[in-house]
């Protein structure tokens, strides 16, 4: 649709595009950035493919006598190698430092970025460093995703709140690409974002986050933390000791279910499966993961097993069981319900 304008008085009520009107409450835009590189043009300067100022590491323009910085210029990604975009004032900082250093008589430079940001959206808070899966493909790598849903804090700890991260790795090698998340409470987030953040321009390994040393103190983390479990998590993915799909994939299959060619198994207790076994009485089944060894001739060996429990992590239980059963068609669910939930999955 092509907006034609936004109607309202003192506050926005409705987008008027060329196909309909759209009543909102709230318009988000998302136009993007382009360097503002004229006067670099006009003083003949060498400008990137993309407009911007071209720098090399001492923030020199293509006159070594003219420096450059910040939302202006272009500067290589330290994973990909490639010249990128950073248009943040905190970038902008930094390279100042390295500009005023070289005016100066002195000899600095700045190597690159992994690309990371953070935004307040609201109450949640959203954040990422490095490259997110579907970028990875593109540059190349043989991205795979893991995903954590967890308490950012100890379980037993009465403030706390879930926290989702994604990891990006490479599939042939094993280097670390990028992390996402989202989360309630932004420090938790951003904490974890940036302890990855620090690590990527060293191209690190999956197991360099499985045992990446952090403080712990219930009210702070878990014993087992987050990031601990996503790079854990990613190690499984990699070897082969769990098959996931994405919450996205699940919807697909759980809207074809009335074809019968996927048997959904619920690992988690009878109280948290109840409802859903009531609800979809021939498609949702139960099976509590500490039951599933006595209970093993209730699992179908002729379809594939979809394994559903809070967060996935007793589901990934339930898959390694079941493969040392001989039941090896099998997909954990990334995430579990609450990454269902708060994808905006209805189930």
């Amino acid at each position: 649709h092509e907006v034609l304008r936004i109607d309202g008085d003192e506050r926005v009520r409705s987008v008027v595009t060329d196909k309909n009107v759209l009543e909102t409450d709230l318009v988000i835009m998302a136009v993007g950035v382009w360097p503002n590189s004229d006067l670099a043009k006009d003083a003949g300067l060498r400008l990137t493919d993309r407009g911007a100022i071209s720098v090399n590491k001492r923030m020199q323009t293509s006159d070594p006598f003219i420096y450059a910085g910040g939302d202006c210029v272009e500067i290589p990604n330290l994973i990909t190698g490639k010249p990128a975009h950073y248009p943040l004032g905190s970038m902008a900082n930094r390279q100042g430092r390295v500009i005023g250093t070289n005016i100066a008589g002195g000899s600095a430079e700045f190597d690159g970025a992994v690309g990371s940001f953070v935004i307040k959206l609201f109450d949640i808070s959203v954040a990422s460093a490095g490259l997110a899966p579907e970028a990875a493909r593109k540059e190349g790598f043989d991205a795979v995703s893991a995903f954590v849903a967890q308490f950012d804090r100890a379980h037993f700890y009465p403030e706390k709140d879930l926290l989702y991260l994604e990891l990006t790795v490479d599939r042939k090698t094993g280097q670390v690409l990028g992390i996402q998340g989202l989360g309630e409470k932004g420090d938790s987030l951003l904490a974890r974002v940036n302890a990855v953040a620090a690590l990527l321009r060293h191209q690190p390994k999956i197991s360099e986050i499985s045992n990446l040393e952090l403080p712990y103190s219930p009210p702070f983390s878990s014993a087992m933390d987050i990031l601990n479990a996503l790079g854990n998590t990613a190690e499984n993915i990699i070897e082969g000791r769990s098959t996931v799909i994405e919450p996205e994939t699940f919807a697909a299959w759980w809207e074809n279910r009335g074809s019968g060619d996927v048997f959904f198994l619920d690992c988690r207790g009878w109280g948290n499966a109840e409802p859903f076994v009531k609800k979809y009485p021939d498609h949702w089944k139960s099976i509590p993961q500490d039951e599933l060894r006595s209970r093993m001739e209730e699992v179908p060996r002729d379809r594939p097993i979809v394994l559903i429990c809070n967060t996935g992590v007793r589901s990934y239980e339930a898959q390694v069981l079941l493969k040392q059963a001989g039941i090896t068609h099998t997909f954990n669910l990334q995430g579990g319900m609450a990454a269902l939930k708060k994808s905006g999955i209805p189930v």
